[in-house]
């Protein structure tokens, strides 16, 4: 069940690299299997109302309202991997500056700058 539990998060991760899945599945098999539960199966891997790339850039929008760097970049690759748009990234990210004010909106801007550069991709 392990492995199987595994190769779920990296399907759902869509290439963005987050090693601590891996940890949390090897020092706690039995809350990893309950976190796919809830991160998996009941937000990003199901078909729900909201496309997951809907999902993805509220993510976006919620991690740089709460300075969060590694969700920023995260969550704006999966956004971009899934077709959004450089453009709806942006937007994302500058709503989250009403709640999170400016510190979420620099880290935002210059994470989908880094992101773009390293893809190769130009904004817009």
């Amino acid at each position: 069940m392990d492995e199987e539990n595994k190769d779920a998060f990296k399907k759902t991760s869509l290439g963005a690299e987050n090693s601590a899945y891996d940890i949390i599945a090897k020092l706690d098999p039995e809350y990893f299997e309950k976190l796919k539960g809830i991160y998996v199966d009941g937000t990003f891997g199901r078909e729900g109302a909201l496309p997951r790339k809907t999902k993805e850039l509220i993510m976006v929008g919620i991690t740089c309202a709460l300075n969060r760097p590694r969700g920023v970049r995260l969550h704006s690759e999966r956004a971009l991997t899934l077709g959004a748009s450089p453009r709806e990234v942006l937007e994302a990210i500058e709503v989250a500056a009403i709640p999170g004010g400016m510190p979420g909106l620099w880290l935002g801007v210059e994470t989908l700058q880094e992101i773009l550069k390293s893809r190769g991709q130009e904004f817009k």
